[in-house]
């Protein structure tokens, strides 16, 4: 089993999403991925962490499940 632990791409903190170098970094991920097998994406509840899976989950044509617990504390 491998597990594959991404950081959220460049966050837009004010707006709870990533910037556009973010969705370009994000972008890139997923076509990284595209031919990597994978079981599940999960991500925390963070804009942040949702839109950096998101181009990922779109090309493999997945959804990812959010785990509350894996959000930042403050």
């Amino acid at each position: 089993m491998l597990l594959y632990i991404i950081r959220h791409a460049d966050p837009d903190y004010a707006h709870n999403t990533i910037t556009e170098f973010g969705w370009e970094e994000a972008r890139a991920l997923a076509a990284y991925l595209k031919d990597v097998e994978i079981d599940k994406i999960y991500t925390s509840p963070l804009g942040r962490a949702i839109d950096t899976a998101t181009p990922t989950c779109e090309i493999k044509g997945m959804d990812y499940t959010v785990l509350p617990w894996t959000a930042e504390s403050m």
